[in-house]
């Protein structure tokens, strides 16, 4: 059972006053200083980091949250890709940035995960940072392979791979698709070499030149490879078949019974101190972004779903990530990082 919290939000027209989605967005009475300035947000254009690069499945949810978001919030989103490090970069602008809401951290669960195996970060998750909101949720990943490797299915990957060495592709130590990959290795008995890219996107286009064996990644940025012959779906990490591949089988079903990985998901994080009226205004406006059929079928096809909880949900779902991701780490027996 997913453990993040469904919100109802209660539906609009997107051609409404911002007041039907937006909290504060009108006082009965006038308000003052710092209260009138809160209420007047947002003034100018929202600057979100996306602790990844151009093209991966961070950045194209980051993209189509924020043009619906925009719309309701009555001003632009600038996206500000800021990958490497495994999102570090990102992590710590954001973190230093002024607690106005204006500067956003749009991020996977690489975010939580660094706090876990790295010892050194510049920054603490829970003492700089405010949680907005969940936008989405992951339902697995796919097994890719490039179709000149002699396996078609994921018992002949691990036939091969018990046979002669191969690799895979994904981020640094601290990625989601990095942990999936190293769970597989243990759940399927193999020696799999770890080669490390910048991002996700850039892990798949490996996979696709040649360059390594395997990749895990979201469908957001990778179906289309699939689809187009470039890449290789040998199976599925969800507990059931993503509903646009419906012919792409679970891995759980092709000899690795106890393996499923649906722990991805994209959020919204503030720098801490950034007042509850202005954080409860941006949750309102995602939460309403997310009842729109162009961003429904967005994350459909890209095999997540929305969610859009509240700052407080939010909050208890990062609690017990953290103690979940602990758990995967010390299986997957993951070193801590210097």
């Amino acid at each position: 059972m997913r453990r993040i919290p469904k919100v109802v939000v209660f539906p609009i027209m997107l051609t409404g006053a911002l007041t039907a989605v937006i909290p504060g967005a009108q006082s009965a009475t006038p308000a003052k200083g710092k209260e009138a300035k809160d209420q007047s947000f947002p003034a100018r254009p929202i600057r979100a980091v996306v602790a990844s690069p151009a093209s991966s499945s961070p950045d194209l949810i980051a993209r189509a949250v924020t043009r619906e978001a925009e719309n309701l919030l009555g001003q632009n989103f600038i996206i500000d890709n800021r990958a490497g490090a495994n999102g570090i970069i990102a992590a710590g602008i954001v973190g230093n940035a002024a607690p106005d809401g204006y500067t956003l951290l749009h991020t996977a669960p690489a975010f939580l995960l660094n706090s876990l195996v790295h010892k050194n970060l510049p920054y603490d998750v829970r003492r700089d940072f405010v949680p907005v909101t969940c936008v989405a949720a992951g339902v697995g990943y796919l097994m890719l392979v490039n179709p000149s490797l002699p396996v078609k299915t994921v018992k002949e990957f691990i036939a091969l791979a018990k046979q002669k060495s191969l690799s895979y592709s994904a981020p640094p130590v601290g990625g989601t698709t990095t942990l999936a990959a190293e769970l597989f290795k243990l759940r399927a008995g193999l020696q799999l070499r770890h080669i490390s890219y910048r991002g996700g996107s850039d892990a798949v286009n490996a996979v696709m030149a040649g360059e390594v064996d395997v990749t895990f990644s979201p469908p957001t940025g990778s179906a289309v490879h699939v689809q187009s012959g470039r890449l290789r779906a040998l199976g599925f990490t969800g507990s059931k078949r993503y509903g646009r591949m419906p012919d792409v089988p679970l891995i759980s079903e092709s000899g690795v019974p106890d393996y499923i990985v649906d722990f991805t998901w994209n959020a919204w994080f503030a720098p801490a101190k950034t007042p509850p009226a202005i954080v409860n205004r941006l949750q309102a406006a995602v939460s309403a972004a997310l009842k729109t059929p162009k961003m429904i079928d967005f994350l459909d096809a890209a095999a997540f779903y929305p969610v859009g909880s509240t700052p407080e949900e939010f909050r208890v779902f990062v609690d017990a990530e953290l103690k979940r991701y602990a758990q995967n780490l010390r299986e997957a027996k993951v070193p801590v990082q210097q």
